[in-house]
Order: structure tokens, then sequence, then C-alpha cells
């Protein structure tokens, strides 16, 4: 399947800039995600990219990734789950609606919770700008969803969670499936993990959960046959069956019935002097037998409805306090083989060729590679080369002497496109846009923000040239100009894109997220 390309985006004239402006979506049409994409959406489901190779793939009945319906739709619809449900919570949840529209839209928003009853209200979203609502209802509830419904396309839907442990952020779901996959998870002492069950549906969902852990497949009786009601969600802590896991890979099926599938990890700090995952035993240690995690945070993912062949991260980052891992799950019942390439910003490193067997979990540590060094900027893409889809996600621990502190978990990239929106690009502490260009032609790239219901170029950022096979990092905020808000990226060619915010010094935060493409 052949990369998508595009026109040259156009450069409106640029002007003052202000928060939470969105941008104008230009009258003539354009190409912004390959044609395939958008045919396929129109269909109900997307198919993988393959850097230029035709990819033969049965495609899911569900797209891989969250894309912004074309500006042309009369409704979309946009669900998100994984949120605590009170504002002091480890994960209070924020929904940041994007429209880059030139149309005023009404968002409908009905907040789901775990238990109780939940509330509905409506919020005019003007175009070519932004709006942030809480996720809390009066009764805090251990957990919330919601539901998105507006009134066109060219929008989109980010949840972000916050606390005192560190934040997440996701692009909302646009469809459910019957199958959702998880990569990493923890049960620790200090750790928990909890999947969120929404169903947007008129009618029930019968879900079945298995796992994939240190000691092996498990099938928890409790796990199974879990009702998820229609238009309700269930949260189910992963620790009440599976005590004690470092590192939990996940198959979510329903049985009849479609979900959306979300986890929460929530880490606290570790006591001083206890024993941390990774250490050498320690018989003088009695907490050596049950060690804990290493670093307190949150990460939020929204699970992936189908395996892929192609996966790629445009950040990558080791060393120096950073514990990074590209984690590979093979839910299927053939072995997998991959190939992960590592670009490195200097030098080159040799890729990693790797077999995966069925139900399976590999993980690639970069601190324990000596191809991977310590300090040196990187990118990342796994290709399956014998036809049999995975399930990949990065994740990513700070400590000290690390800049950010926390822990973060990001999925690989499943698409690439022209145009991309970017709901939450600079929300404070450190922020960096990657870019990566997977094929081997330079591309022309513009990055806009809003302001006073326009599209505007940001200064600087109006004709950047993103070379063939690289990457490419901007940060809003670090400039003689800081711009915090939601941004859009227009480019000649398609490419990826990673939204990475966080904290920095001592506070915790990695939020790991891809943007949303435009169609």
């Amino acid at each position: 399947m052949s990369e998508p390309s595009g026109a040259a985006p156009g450069r409106p004239p640029g002007t003052p800039l202000a928060r939470r402006r969105a941008p104008r979506r230009r009258s003539s049409p354009r190409l912004t995600v390959i044609v395939v994409i958008v045919a396929l959406l129109t269909a109900g489901g997307l198919a993988d990219r393959s850097h230029g190779h035709p990819d033969p793939t049965v495609v899911a009945a569900s797209q891989p990734v969250p894309v912004a319906a074309p500006a042309s739709a009369l409704s979309s619809s946009w669900f998100c789950a994984g949120a605590t449900g009170s504002a002091s919570g480890a994960a209070a949840g924020q929904l940041v609606i994007a429209n880059a529209g030139a149309v005023s839209l009404t968002a409908r928003i009905r907040l789901v919770p775990s238990s109780g009853a939940g509330s509905t209200e409506s919020v005019a979203v003007a175009g070519h700008s932004a709006v942030t609502v809480d996720e809390t209802l009066p009764t805090n509830p251990a957990w919330i969803a919601a539901v998105v419904d507006l009134d066109g396309g060219a929008a989109a839907v980010e949840q972000q969670v916050h606390g005192p442990l560190g934040v997440g952020a996701s692009p909302c779901a646009t469809a459910g499936s019957q199958q959702w996959y998880f990569a990493s998870g923890q049960t620790l002492v200090n750790a928990s993990d909890t999947i969120n069950l929404l169903n947007p549906y008129p009618t029930d969902a019968v879900v079945d959960m298995s796992f994939t852990t240190e000691q092996g497949v498990e099938q928890p009786g409790d796990f199974q046959g879990l009702v998820v009601p229609a238009g309700g969600l269930l949260a189910v802590d992963l620790g009440t069956h599976l005590r004690r896991r470092q590192q939990i890979a996940t198959t979510v099926h329903a049985r009849s019935g479609r979900v959306v599938a979300w986890s929460t990890e929530v880490v606290t700090p570790p006591s001083a002097g206890e024993a941390l995952v990774g250490a050498p035993p320690n018989p003088a240690n009695p907490t050596s037998a049950d060690p804990a995690a290493p670093a307190g945070g949150v990460a939020l993912a929204l699970g992936a409805p189908s395996t892929g062949r192609t996966w790629a991260w445009p950040n990558g980052q080791a060393g120096n306090g950073l514990d990074e891992r590209y984690v590979i799950y093979n839910p299927g019942a053939r072995a997998a083989t991959v190939s992960l390439s590592v670009g490195l910003d200097q030098g080159t490193a040799e890729p990693f060729q790797l077999t995966i067997g069925p139900q399976a979990v590999t993980s690639i540590v970069s601190d324990s590679e000596a191809r991977i060094p310590p300090g040196v900027g990187h990118t990342a893409v796994l290709r399956s080369t014998n036809g049999v889809g995975v399930i990949a996600a990065r994740t990513l621990t700070g400590v000290a002497p690390a800049s950010q502190r926390g822990i973060g978990t990001m999925f690989g990239e499943r698409v690439a496109a022209t145009d991309w929106l970017v709901p939450l690009a600079a929300d404070g502490g450190q922020d960096t846009l990657a870019l990566l260009a997977p094929g081997p032609n330079a591309l022309s790239v513009a990055v806009y923000g809003w302001e006073g219901g326009r599209e505007v170029v940001l200064p600087g950022l109006g004709s950047l040239t993103l070379p063939g096979n690289q990457r490419m990092l901007i940060s809003l905020t670090a400039r003689d100009s800081p711009y915090r808000g939601p941004v859009v990226v227009r480019s000649t060619g398609p490419l990826y894109l990673e939204s990475d915010l966080g904290a920095a010094g001592t506070a915790s935060g990695f939020s790991l997220s891809s943007g949303v493409p435009l169609s």
C-alpha cells in the first residue's frame, strides 16, 4: 500500500496568537490522509501502512487509530474512558474538544460513571477553536467515561488525565470494536492497572479477558462473561486476580456487542529502601520478594482494536535515568517474526530481528542494548516480516537524573498522514512535537496555531524541511513567542506525528500521544 501524497500546504499570513484557538480549514479540497484511509473510513475500517508496499492483511472491522471525520460529515462521535471520577483522583479527567473547521459545532457530552447516575450537557465549539470540559460528577464515582457527539466533522477529542502522581493524554476513540489489545501493564505492591470498558451502544455487551504474564497465559474465571451494560461503563481492576505481575499483556474479546477499552496505570512512589523491580534479589531485604515499581506516575492508553504489521515511534530516548522498552505482544496462534529498526540521531544501528511465539510477549530494553547508545535520540519502526500482526508499545520510566520523572506508554503509530490535528499540543512544562518522514523523500512542513477564528502559521514554523527517513523535534513553548494550545501540522507528504507533553524537573509526568489525522 503506497504512502499518501498531498499538495503543499497553503501559508495563511501570520497574526498574533492566542491560547486555545483552532486552525482554519481551507475551503479548497485537499488530500490530507491517504485516499485509502478515507475510503476505508467510509466502509468502517482502516488498513495498516507498510512503507510503499501492499499490505494484504485482512482489514479490521474497526479503524486502527482515531481519525477525524471529514468537514462534510453530518455528525461524529468520540468515546473516552480511563479517568478517575473526582477532581482529586489520581487520574482526574478533562476533555479537550478541538474544532478545526470553519463552522461552529455543538458538542453533546454524556458523562458515564462506573456507578450511579451520569449527566448530559451541550457546549458550543466555535470554528477554529477548542474548549475544555472537566469530567466530574457530584457523586465522585470511582471511574468515569464520556461520549461526545458532534453535529459535524473536522474535529477531534483528546482526553487528559492528571493528578499528584503525573499526567497522561490520548485521543479518544471513534468506534467500538469486538477486540482490544494492550501490550504492557503491571500490578505490583505500588502499581495498579485498571481496564475500563465503555459500551456506548444501545445493547449489552458480553466480554472475556485473557492475559499473557510472566507466569504464562492466564484466563481468570471472574474475567470471563463480563457484562458491560448498554450505555454503561465497567472498570476491571486487574490486581484482583492477577496479583504482583511485572508484565501483563491483555486481550479483550466481546462475545456479543462492541466496547471501547482503556488502560489506566497508577503507580505510587516506592518507599525508601524498598526493593525495586529489576534489582538483584537481596536476602537481607524482605521486600525483595515483592519488589516495587521504581517510579510513581500515571499512564493512560486507548487500546489497539487490531493487530498490525507496522508500528512507528518518532521520538525515542533512553539512558541517564530513562528506562525505555519496546514491548511486542503476539496474541495470535502463529509465531511472528519482526524487525525493529532504530534510526539514531548520531550513527547507525543494526535492526533487531525477533521471533515472538503465539500468545507471547518480548521486550527490547534500550539500556541493555549496545546498539542504542544512552542519551542519543532515535526513532523506531517495527515491521512484521512474515505477515503475522502483533501489538507493539513503547514504555518509558524516568527516575533521577532524568529531567522528567514518571511513567508513560504509547502504542506505535499505524497511519501516516499529510495533515494532523493535535488538540492538546502545549499545556505547560515540557512539550515536543516529533515528526518522522517514513519514506526517502524530503517533506515541506508547516505548523499552524489558532487565533481569532483563523488558522495562522506559527512564527518560524511556516516552511520547515523534514529530511527523508528522519525525524524533527519542535518545541512550542521553548521559543521567543511561546504558543500554548491546539496545532495543525500540514505536510507535502505523509508523516508520523507524536506529541510528548509533561512536567519538568522533579515533577512526575510523561504524556506520550499520537496526533489525530484529518480526513
